[in-house]
């Protein structure tokens, strides 16, 4: 015989972990604990209130407009148990949100939290989890009284790349400056580990000034009739490491043969790139693992020809898996600060 259900009150119940969980949240209680039981179903016996939180009890599935607050761990707990009906959290951007708050480089974009008309969340349970996280207090548009059924439309817009930001800020080439500094980022992180780091717009904005020196190399390696096979992210971003290193005044010449292949013999370090490029190596693995072998090629052929070396062609090669794995090579003495 089923059983007749309990009245709860709107917005405060659910059939899933998450939201039970949620609403008995303590202060102790972390942004990974909370987020991992977003898509757990399970049948609950009763939902307990969360915490009171004395101003957004009085606003939550009452007032209609727009709240300017600080929210602090406190507040994003009592905002995130009104949380029961959301996407999958994305927990690198959890990280990377909760980085920027302990890094002060969060700001208050004027995209609000939303809470809708029914007293249920409809955005920003990203930047509620990334605040407990960090155990942060900032600055946020909280914007009450939205109908439920906005939801659907949330977030639906076209997202602003970094070659996007790069080209408000009158920059040319910005899409293959922005590709480049993504890598460039990575590369400064430690690559491997790296590779799949979520990097923002913002962090790309900071990094082109950091190194506004990237466009001359993009400039330059467009010089040159590269190959399609050749010409790619990792030239820009070791090009532009090679004009950051010593013998610099160099770079030109490794660019001339690995672009014509003119004027080397066959152990020239350039050429031996070039000829691996143009086979395809790396063509059977997945787009970022492709990339990282021909960025890891390409600074040991510049290592290499910046310190007159040769190289054979059946030792030129870059793997960081099997019997001998290389750590990820660096372009030595290129100054990144």
């Amino acid at each position: 015989m089923a059983r007749k259900a309990e009245p709860v009150d709107r917005g405060l119940a659910s059939s899933t972990r998450r939201k039970t969980c949620v609403a008995q949240a303590t202060t102790g209680t972390t942004s990974e604990e909370l987020a991992l039981t977003i898509a757990e179903p399970e049948e609950t016996e009763g939902v307990h209130p969360p915490a009171p939180h004395a101003e957004l009890d009085k606003l939550i599935g009452r007032f209609n407009g727009l709240k300017v607050m600080t929210v602090d761990a406190v507040a994003a707990r009592r905002l995130l148990a009104i949380n029961t009906g959301n996407r999958r959290v994305n927990q690198r951007r959890i990280a990377q949100l909760a980085a920027q708050l302990r890094q002060g480089h969060f700001e208050n974009t004027g995209e609000p939290i939303i809470v809708s008309d029914e007293g249920i969340l409809n955005n920003g349970q990203h930047r509620l989890l990334a605040i407990i996280e960090a155990d942060a207090a900032v600055e946020m548009d909280i914007r009450f009284g939205i109908p439920r059924r906005a939801f659907v439309k949330t977030d639906t817009g076209a997202a602003r790349s970094g070659a996007d930001v790069l080209s408000i800020r009158g920059v040319s080439g910005s899409a293959q400056i922005a590709m480049a500094l993504r890598l460039l980022i990575a590369y400064e992180r430690g690559l491997p580990e790296h590779l799949r780091d979520y990097i923002t717009n913002d962090e790309i904005n900071r990094a082109y000034d950091r190194w506004s020196d990237i466009g001359e190399a993009v400039a330059k390696v467009q010089v040159y009739r590269f190959h399609p096979q050749i010409r790619s992210t990792p030239l820009y971003a070791t090009t532009f490491l090679a004009m950051r290193a010593p013998r610099a005044a160099r770079v030109d010449d490794w660019l001339h043969v690995l672009a014509t292949g003119l004027e080397a013999h066959r152990e020239h370090p350039a050429y031996v790139l070039r000829e691996r490029l143009l086979r395809g190596v790396g063509s059977d693995l997945g787009t970022r693992e492709r990339q990282l072998v021909r960025f890891a090629l390409m600074i040991k052929s510049w290592n290499m020809f910046r310190q007159d070396e040769e190289v054979p062609m059946r030792e030129f090669r870059w793997s960081n898996t099997g019997r001998d794995p290389e750590p990820f090579p660096r372009v030595t003495g290129a100054r990144l600060n």
